[in-house]
């Protein structure tokens, strides 16, 4: 945080809140960033004081509901587009990855993805706008995403798209449909470790419609690079005493 505009005194206590973030004593910095506040600094001060409280509290302290609230804070202060897209981001990246808050995810990705003209990271927020609206189960509204990026052999997350089809017709119990995706993502897919998660899905999905031995045959295939292998191995045993059941 530039310190050239402040005045000596909010100067002096901005490089005292530096120091105690130096220290890793966060929540005394937190304080004093907020002893900052107080003193009515002009916007600019206050957008870079906020941006730095809210950082506090959602990664060095864990507390993210309260980093949020002071995001938030930001596009009161400022129409700069900038600011407003670092915000979003973030307050974006803690709801999908740290506090699974879906609805607000969608929504911020939901405005991100709509900028024009497109962003960097637009394929990040059409990506996790999917997944949020599949654990939303806002299927329609997923799919739309999906096929779109389906249909977009440059876009980052083209080949992950099929996996996502896959688990979002899983999530409605289609299973025919599940399978159909997770086998257009295997064939597309490099790395065996993600291969792994989507064949263990599909098998799952045989599973159910009774296709015993596709199932135990897929199982089988990643016994020992599935893991959790007792899992797997829960499983073969399984459907093994279910097609023995069958028989008698």
């Amino acid at each position: 945080m530039s310190a050239c505009d402040f005045t000596p005194r909010i100067h002096k206590d901005i490089l005292i809140a530096q120091n105690y973030i130096t220290n890793q004593e966060y929540a005394l910095a937190v304080k004093q960033y907020h002893k900052i506040l107080e003193m009515a600094p002009n916007d600019e001060i206050k957008i870079k004081v906020n941006y730095q409280i809210a950082e506090l509290y959602s990664v060095s302290l864990g507390q993210y509901y309260k980093g949020i609230a002071f995001y938030e804070k930001i596009p009161k202060l400022t129409t700069d587009p900038v600011w407003l897209v670092k915000t979003q981001e973030r307050i974006g990246e803690i709801a999908f990855l740290y506090i699974n808050d879906y609805e607000k995810a969608a929504d911020v990705y939901s405005k991100l993805s709509d900028f024009r003209p497109k962003l960097s990271n637009h394929d990040l927020y059409e990506y996790r706008l999917a997944i949020s609206y599949i654990k939303l189960k806002k299927y329609d509204k997923a799919t739309k995403h999906l096929v779109t990026m389906h249909n977009n052999g440059n876009h980052k997350y083209f080949v992950d798209s099929f996996y996502q089809s896959g688990v979002l017709y899983f999530d409605k119990q289609e299973w025919n449909r599940a399978i159909q995706y997770f086998r257009e993502y295997i064939k597309r897919e490099d790395r065996r470790d993600l291969k792994v998660r989507a064949i263990f899905l599909m098998a799952n999905c045989y599973e159910t419609i009774e296709r015993l031995q596709t199932a135990y045959d897929l199982y089988y295939s990643i016994l020992g690079e599935y893991p959790n292998n007792k899992v797997i191995q829960e499983r073969l045993n399984s459907v093994y005493e279910r097609r023995v059941a069958r028989k008698r």
